[in-house]
């Protein structure tokens, strides 16, 4: 995530305010945390949000490919259940 950041010229605190744009409370200790794999966010659609935000690939910017594959895995499922629910919902009617 470092490397990204730099090749945008942007920094922590940039990266900051754009995920607080979209409704994401992050500290900037935390974003460095997360860029040196210190540490993992609980909620693992911030993620999600900070590749959206730097228009990035998702694996772009988790190093841990065991990460990489559990976030994938509950996008699906996630995914699925949204489809499931609104066909439930369709055949109610």
């Amino acid at each position: 995530m470092k490397e990204i950041l730099e090749q945008k010229k942007m920094n922590f605190s940039d990266l900051k305010k754009l995920l607080e744009e979209k409704g994401v409370k992050v500290n900037n200790s935390q974003l460095s945390l997360y860029a040196n794999g210190k540490r993992k966010p609980r909620d693992k659609k911030i993620w999600i949000e900070i590749a959206e935000v730097l228009q990035v690939d998702l694996q772009e910017i988790i190093i841990d490919i065991n990460s990489y594959l559990v976030i994938m895995d509950e996008i699906s499922e996630n995914t699925a259940e949204k489809k499931d629910k609104t066909e439930n919902e369709y055949f109610l009617f």
